[in-house]
């Protein structure tokens, strides 16, 4: 009895297992790939976006959407240079800096803008 018992037990266990069949890097799943490997790209320009907000005392609801606001003033600043985002350009060297303190939580993202020829 305890063999078959030991024998269910070792069956459900490695039955429970399985293997991924993505073979990707980190956060690869659904995403396009390009490579750089000749100049088919022309750079419009680095952009920079900041988000500062209060930290009221027990509320930490004003944290949410901080990087979100930060990313829409760097957009709203490429617009107002002449670049809008559309077509076939996207976002490279993105950088997100968060900087806290007991008063304000800052965000800064900085980011140049690229368009595939």
């Amino acid at each position: 009895m305890k063999k078959i018992i030991l024998s269910i037990a070792v069956v459900s266990l490695f039955a429970s297992c399985r293997s991924s069949i993505h073979h990707g890097g980190f956060n690869q799943i659904n995403q396009t790939q390009t490579v750089l490997s000749s100049a088919n790209f022309t750079v419009l320009g680095s952009f920079k976006g900041i988000a500062t907000e209060k930290i009221t005392t027990g509320n930490i609801t004003n944290k949410e959407g901080i990087i979100s606001q930060a990313k829409a003033n760097m957009l709203a600043n490429a617009k107002a240079a002449g670049v809008e985002f559309t077509g076939s350009r996207a976002l490279v060297n993105v950088s997100v800096d968060i900087i806290e303190t007991k008063k304000r939580i800052s965000a800064t993202i900085s980011a140049e803008i690229i368009e595939f020829n």
